[in-house]
């Protein structure tokens, strides 16, 4: 994984009072084949019996300011059946609630 410690503590303590369940980082970032202006791909399950509304796109721009990186953030219900086993080839669970 590219990702320094840091920045997973970064995003873990970004989640713990968002409506997320569990993140995964995948892509290059997962892979170790991040370069330093790759982005970070996070996939989430969110919980919804919290109201996320406009808060999944806030999520996406708060972490690309603490990050200081692109952020592709993509939830678990909101991706195409066909590119989720992809996905699940590679991601790694980096904050679980």
């Amino acid at each position: 994984m590219n990702l320094s410690a840091a920045e997973i503590q970064t995003i873990k303590k970004y989640f713990q009072d968002k409506p997320v369940l569990k993140a995964f980082v995948f892509g290059s970032s997962s892979r170790g084949e991040a370069l330093p202006e790759s982005d970070v791909d996070i996939l989430v399950e969110l919980d919804y019996a919290e109201h996320i509304g406009l808060g999944f796109v806030n999520m996406q721009l708060e972490l690309e300011e603490k990050l200081h990186k692109k952020v592709d953030l993509v939830s678990s219900n909101g991706i195409s059946k066909h590119i989720l086993p992809f996905i699940n080839a590679d991601k790694e669970l980096i904050y679980e609630r």
